[in-house]
């Protein structure tokens, strides 16, 4: 059997960064927008 010695990344690596990129966004994104109101309120 021939090894394959290709540099780089499997789709399926590819596929789950995406998605744990995408988890992480869900949780981050509604906290920065209520920083962002909370900061908004504090100025008017």
């Amino acid at each position: 059997m021939k090894q394959n010695n290709i540099k780089g990344f499997t789709l399926v690596e590819l596929l789950a960064v995406i998605v744990i990129i995408g988890l992480i966004s869900l949780i981050i994104i509604p906290s920065i927008t209520k920083v962002i109101k909370s900061a908004e309120k504090e100025t008017y």
